[in-house]
């Protein structure tokens, strides 16, 4: 074990929190929104004005879409310990995986994976043709219920423009999108997904920081589930439902 370990997140003493080379008290709070906050935290920048408007809006985007199964995972497990809001809330975070909500870590890893290139116009071809032949959907891409365009990351662009954000990996992206129609035959939009994998990656974040986003905004939203969960329940509806519905067969 080493005598000693490295943090550049925080420290504290008897008067102080300091989070990154910034008084906690005097220079964020008050001073910073908590998106730019965030971002500070993980980086180390201080984001301009114009750049916390589409971090917030990020951070903004995913807080809730309908009755997901990170939702229901929540409300059910509500149900369960009705005492327990963190539990229940972490439930619903840990669905935020690579198929609902938290797939833009893999989307952003792709797009910097390309970025990186010496030939980003092969790397692209590479990359479309490694999806087509695993027979896997790219995440940033396409929408099931957004056509033409998913509304989301169509405003995350134009504030991605206002703050001179928008770089290669949106232009990346946008390569992608036109080879994936080009295989569909057919238009495809770029979703809040793809958006935020790029974004993030233009803002110059890790690919697992783009699930943060997710992960942060998410866990909102769940917050909002547990308390209308306790003032208006339906957990035990959606359990005695699936139980009703469920027959038991033999091997």
């Amino acid at each position: 074990m080493p005598d000693s370990y490295e943090t550049r997140l925080s420290t504290h003493d008897e008067e102080s929190v300091t989070v990154r080379g910034k008084d906690l008290t005097t220079e964020i709070m008050g001073e910073m929104d908590f998106g730019s906050a965030f971002v500070h935290l993980l980086s180390g920048e201080t984001p301009t004005v114009a750049e916390r408007r589409l971090i917030n809006a990020m951070l903004s985007s995913l807080m809730v879409h309908g009755t997901t199964p990170h939702a229901i995972a929540t409300r059910l497990t509500l149900l369960s310990e009705p005492s327990s809001t963190q539990g229940a809330v972490a439930s619903g975070l840990l669905g935020v995986g690579s198929r609902f909500a938290g797939a833009m870590e893999q989307c952003a890893t792709d797009l910097q994976a390309v970025a990186a290139a010496d030939d980003r116009e092969a790397a692209t071809a590479e990359l479309v043709a490694a999806y087509r032949e695993s027979e896997k959907r790219f995440s940033g891409i396409g929408h099931p219920e957004f056509d033409p365009v998913d509304p989301r990351a169509q405003r995350l662009f134009d504030l991605a423009d206002d703050a001179d954000v928008t770089g290669d990996h949106v232009a990346i992206l946008r390569d992608l999108q036109g080879a994936f129609e080009d295989e569909a035959g057919r238009d495809l939009p770029i979703n809040v997904t793809g958006a935020i994998g790029a974004l993030a990656s233009d803002l110059g974040l890790a690919p697992e920081a783009a699930r943060g986003f997710a992960i942060v905004s998410r866990a909102a939203g769940l917050v909002a589930e547990v308390i209308e969960e306790r003032e208006s329940p339906v957990g035990m509806d959606v359990w005695q439902t699936v139980d009703e519905r469920m027959t038991y067969v033999e091997d």
